[in-house]
């Protein structure tokens, strides 16, 4: 890893990809983000009920 320690909050260091850089100054979640499902059969995994009520942009690369 490289020592990130004296750059100032806006400041990138020369070996960030633009992309990388721009996806991490994203925010984590945004306020239009569906909240847990009111009603969840009770024979569903939860994390494959959160998962399936997921909406994935058709560009989203890191989405498998």
């Amino acid at each position: 890893m490289s020592d990130t320690s004296g750059l100032e909050a806006d400041e990138l260091p020369i070996e960030a990809p633009e992309a990388d850089a721009a996806e991490q100054h994203r925010p984590v979640t945004s306020s239009d983000d569906p909240r847990w499902p009111g009603e969840i059969p009770l024979e569903a995994d939860p994390a494959d009920t959160a998962e399936q009520r997921r909406e994935v942009d058709l560009d989203e690369d890191d989405y498998r």
